[in-house]
């Protein structure tokens, strides 16, 4: 990591594709542009965010514009090869990933710009990571890993279970759909699930990470949020930095989210975007005001046997919210860590004993149909908050 990493800020007001290859190109600069990070005949991978399959317009996934835009600068840089990709949550299977790529746009992208559309459940290697804290290895898709330069393309959402998901949140899809939720289930508590996530930075490390910020997602993202509009792009060489800027940008004290107080703890980024050396617009000129944010962890401030305790009783519960929508796939059932869910005539059933509140369920709820339920006590100390709901 450098010593004095840079987050760069551009305005970028629509996904008109002039418009956001245009702000690319700015936001780059201070940076040194495209070819600080792309040099001829590397190969490339483009990390792009598909939780699930989802339309651009619903701010789940990376917009296939930023997408594109990057592509193309890659191209001009000389790269030799292109891939994108992800790895969604769960099984996938390739009927499903052709779904998943139609939908999100980068089908198209992929075969307009002639590059190769990834899914890294696909082809898995085992990489080292000597610096770890709790994770020495990790089982990663080979083309995320493999490659010369891996551009991290995040979209800036909250997150239910890390508050806030950007830059290092976004690795997680190099991890294998059927893996991922094992880590669920290995890692239950928030702050050691986001050390794992610091060591799984350190063994991906992205040469370059490119923020799509354009629409973001307020609320109980990352997947049932409400889409909002920010307008920019915010691009930088460290994550960790770039996730102190964008999270603040979306009304967050940093060390509210968990990735940035773990990799604070490692001495990888400061407490504060103050502390931040930040080109282009100013980060507060871009963020919009009241952006809203899933129940805070009121857990956090108890011992650890007693904050788990404590987190079973005061966490956001998933629960059937509009059952109207619900067409009983099971896609909650298959993808639950813990085994907590079950479809039974017609509707999912939670065993909240056993749920360890990780929210796949909610998050990857293909019809939207469940929700987070913030218990009566926490929605009332959250309120006296006055607008920070988080």
């Amino acid at each position: 990591m450098a010593d004095r990493p840079i987050v760069s800020v551009e305005r970028c007001e629509t996904y008109d594709e002039g418009v956001v290859e245009a702000a690319l190109e700015s936001v780059l600069a201070p940076l040194g542009g495209i070819r600080a990070f792309v040099h001829p005949g590397d190969r490339v991978f483009v990390k792009a965010n598909l939780l699930m399959k989802a339309e651009p317009d619903r701010a789940i996934s990376t917009h296939p514009a930023v997408i594109r835009a990057v592509v193309r600068a890659a191209k001009a840089a000389g790269a030799a090869d292109i891939a994108m990709g992800d790895s969604p949550g769960g099984r996938t299977s390739a009927a499903a990933a052709r779904a998943l790529f139609e939908t999100s746009g980068l089908a198209r992208v992929a075969h307009e710009e002639d590059v190769r559309l990834v899914l890294l459940d696909d082809g898995v290697v085992r990489v080292p990571n000597p610096e770890a804290r709790l994770y020495s290895a990790f089982n990663l898709g080979r083309e995320a890993v493999e490659c010369d330069v891996l551009i991290d393309v995040p979209r800036l959402k909250t997150h239910g279970f890390m508050m806030f998901t950007g830059a290092v949140k976004n690795l997680f899809g190099c991890i294998p759909g059927l893996e991922k939720a094992q880590f669920h289930l290995k890692v239950p508590d928030r702050a050691d699930f986001a050390e794992m996530l610091i060591d799984l930075l350190l063994a991906c490390r992205p040469g370059l990470c490119v923020m799509d910020a354009v629409v973001g997602m307020e609320g109980e993202g990352p997947s049932g949020g409400t889409p909002r509009h920010i307008g920019a792009l915010l691009a930088s060489a460290d994550a960790c930095h770039l996730d102190v800027v964008a999270s603040s940008i979306a009304g967050f004290d940093p060390m509210a989210v968990y990735t940035v107080a773990a990799a604070n703890g490692r001495g990888m980024c400061p407490a504060s975007a103050d502390d931040v050396e930040t080109v282009g617009a100013a980060w507060r000129d871009v963020a919009p005001v009241a952006f809203a944010h899933p129940a805070r962890d009121l857990s956090r401030a108890f011992p650890p046997a007693a904050a788990r305790w404590l987190r079973r009783r005061i966490s956001s519960r998933p629960v059937l919210a509009r059952a109207e929508e619900c067409t009983a796939c099971g896609t909650c059932e298959r993808n639950c860590p813990a085994q907590a869910v079950k479809v039974s005539e017609g509707r999912p059933q939670f065993d909240y004993d056993a749920c360890i509140r990780c929210y796949c369920c909610q998050e990857l709820c293909p019809a939207n149909a469940l929700d987070l339920k913030t218990p009566w006590i926490v929605r009332s100390l959250v309120m006296r908050g006055g607008s920070d709901r988080a």
